[in-house]
């Protein structure tokens, strides 16, 4: 089988159990969880992004140990943390968090909702609230393995809890700690996170206090004192940097266009998986400001690209029909010119704003767009539009197929990425096959259904799709990848 950073579409690991020591394990993913176990039974701390991962865990936990999961911990109210907490409720456990992130939970939901969802996550029902919760601090006993639950400051989130686990050695930070790639230093949709203020800095110092000998993150590999010392460095960078420039009476855009052209080597180095720079100086910026909204999307530039205003007109001026227009964008798209084929097509649906190929091929243009950028939260950016006009296609016409192919297409790879369920791009797909597509769409359309069998770790059917795709149309690239893999 190929590497997975080699070809796109193999099949993928969903979760890996990394042991730390005899009782405790790090199951790391784009969001990690934290497995302890005692004599009686045993603990998960944060249940991951969505109810098919939550599942995936709780099948690994049933690698390593048949002891009942008698807690499942919330360390904030985050989605990405709690989506699971239903999964390990059915599975018998008590659901324990701070009051305050229960509180979070059902008051910052849905703005924070509505924000992940423009991001391009399919969430699903609100995540189940916690059944024991506590003030400031508690501890949870799992037979000869004592586990303290404390509030050590502001970090991430106001309601960060760590989970000492001090016969191990250990602490679970959730999000306070992050490793491995650029942190998202808070959702853009509250005030909280790096808030131009040491806070984060100082919960952080205060965790070294316990000389943990290791810390298990909230995203990222294991942490140690090197992996902490750079996320300091990080969070100092941009507390001092930006800090500067407002007190100097720059406009954002003024702040944004000379730090982002300025960054160091080492911050430009590192991966961009959830936060990026520009979401970190957007943070301190908000921090810095008198705004009364509580947030800052408002403040957020689009990561789409522009395009060059001569270039435009050069390749616009002597267009006729909706088919030159799409025919120009692709040729433009080609040589990875994005902005102008994007302003391409944005023309092309103003210019025909009753066909819904226009925007069909609208959004099929952004959601290429998208790969250009590595940060899951920086695409929401492509897919909050393309969704937007896929929406209007549908408008037009109902039984639009390609509009039904696009959109499932989309629920597919983004259930591909994250290990999340596949039925509502299923259906979408299925919907355009009832209405009739052929050649390419029809590879497009069984590669999806291959890559979702793929999803839910069943192969053979799978391949079964893969090889419909490459009959439906031998040209179509992924379904060859998907069948190579």
């Amino acid at each position: 089988m190929r590497n997975i950073l080699e070809n796109p579409f193999a099949p993928r690991q969903y979760g890996q159990l990394v042991k730390v020591t005899e009782r405790v394990y790090l199951f790391r993913n784009i969001v990690n969880s934290s497995i302890i176990i005692g004599d009686k039974g045993v603990a998960v701390v944060d249940t991951q992004v969505n109810q098919m991962m939550a599942r995936r865990l709780r099948n690994a936990i049933r690698t390593i140990t048949d002891k009942p999961i008698l807690y499942a911990i919330n360390t904030h109210y985050h989605w990405d943390h709690t989506n699971g907490n239903t999964i390990f409720h059915e599975a018998g456990a008590t659901v324990v968090a701070r009051e305050m992130t229960k509180d979070f939970m059902v008051n910052r939901s849905p703005r924070q909702e509505a924000f992940l969802r423009s991001r391009g996550f399919a969430l699903g029902d609100p995540p189940f609230l916690p059944q024991q919760t506590f003030t400031h601090e508690t501890e949870l006993d799992l037979g000869n393995q004592p586990l303290h639950l404390v509030h050590l400051g502001k970090a991430e989130t106001d309601d960060a809890t760590a989970i000492r686990i001090p016969s191990e050695g250990c602490i679970v930070s959730g999000d306070t700690v992050m490793t491995g790639s650029f942190p998202i230093f808070g959702q853009p949709v509250m005030n909280e996170g790096l808030m131009a203020n040491h806070d984060w800095i100082n919960t952080i110092k205060e965790l070294r206090t316990y000389e943990p000998k290791s810390v298990l993150p909230g995203h990222g590999p294991l942490a140690r004192d090197a992996e902490i010392d750079v996320l300091l460095e990080i969070e100092l960078y941009f507390l001092t940097e930006v800090r500067k420039r407002v007190e100097q009476g720059m406009s954002l855009n003024t702040l944004l266009a000379e730090m982002e052209a300025n960054l160091p080597d080492w911050i430009r180095s590192i991966a961009e998986v959830w936060g990026t720079p520009r979401y970190a100086i957007l943070r301190v910026y908000r921090g810095l400001i008198d705004d009364p909204e509580p947030g800052w999307q408002h403040l957020k530039p689009s990561v789409i690209p522009t395009a060059d205003t001569e270039k435009f007109h050069q390749k616009t001026h002597t267009l006729e029909d909706f088919q030159s227009y799409r025919e120009t964008a692709e040729e433009v798209a080609e040589g990875n010119d994005f902005g102008l084929a994007i302003a391409i097509l944005k023309t092309a649906t103003e210019k025909y704003p009753n066909l819904p190929d226009a925007w069909t091929a609208y959004a099929d243009l952004l959601t290429q767009a998208s790969r250009t950028v590595s940060s899951v939260l920086e695409k929401g950016d492509f897919f909050v539009e393309a969704k937007k006009a896929l929406n209007i296609a549908l408008e037009l016409d109902p039984d639009h197929a390609p509009a039904y192919l696009l959109r499932g297409y989309n629920y597919i790879l983004s259930a591909y990425r994250n290990g999340d369920e596949t039925k509502t791009g299923l259906e979408s797909i299925y919907k355009a096959l009832v209405i009739g597509i052929q050649g390419t769409q029809l590879s497009q359309a069984y590669f999806c259904i291959g890559l979702a069998h793929r999803t839910n770790g069943d192969e053979t059917l799978a391949r079964e799709a893969f090889a419909k795709a490459i009959a439906a149309d031998a040209r179509y690239m992924p379904a060859q990848l998907a069948n190579m893999a």
